[in-house]
């Protein structure tokens, strides 16, 4: 079943955006467990559903790797695209034609700023792109609405983890329920 207002499995690909310690160490524990538990949540499920993964790192030589587990958690799949930039688009529209995947999930730190600059930069390229807005953030939480707040205008969709989750699975049944299930119960 395909809905205007989510993303459809197929033509998905998730866009994880500087998941680094040297980041997360400045946000509040209460918002950076949070937004480690759901990140490790979204790349469980794109890898259980088979959704390309593309993960970027901003000045990783002065700012260090993604976050270790979030490393381990994604195998394989970790390639990261090093950057100085803020957005990562232009360094990914090759990619992102090869892989012929139009609806982009984009979560990862800071909202407002390589977020924010990356997903609008796609938008205008034109991607559909859905902001997993509990799995991005920000130091303050006036900057992670600012950045959730710029991205809708521009014409992005503010969505949940669990609401793209559950919509794609469509059904408390199957594989990919069965094997996401115990990620779901914690």
């Amino acid at each position: 079943m395909s809905r205007s207002f989510c993303p459809v499995q197929e033509e998905s690909a998730l866009i994880i955006v500087d998941y680094q310690d040297a980041i997360l160490q400045t946000f509040a524990p209460k918002i950076r467990e949070q937004l480690h538990k759901q990140t490790i949540l979204t790349i469980r499920m794109a890898q259980q559903l088979k959704l390309p993964i593309i993960v970027f790192e901003q000045y990783p030589q002065g700012l260090g790797a993604t976050n270790e587990e979030v490393k381990t958690v994604l195998g394989d799949d970790y390639q990261p695209i090093a950057k100085k930039v803020f957005s990562g688009a232009g360094l990914i529209t090759d990619r992102l034609e090869k892989l012929g995947r139009r609806q982009l999930l984009i979560i990862g730190i800071e909202t407002h700023i390589c977020v924010m600059q990356t997903a609008v930069d796609l938008l205008d390229i034109g991607y559909s792109l859905f902001l997993l807005s509990d799995v991005v953030g920000s130091r303050y939480t006036h900057d992670w609405k600012a950045g959730c707040d710029l991205i809708t205008r521009a014409g992005g969709w503010k969505i949940t983890l669990q609401t793209v989750l559950y919509n794609y699975l469509n059904a408390a049944q199957g594989p990919d329920f069965k094997a996401m299930l115990p990620y779901l119960k914690g």
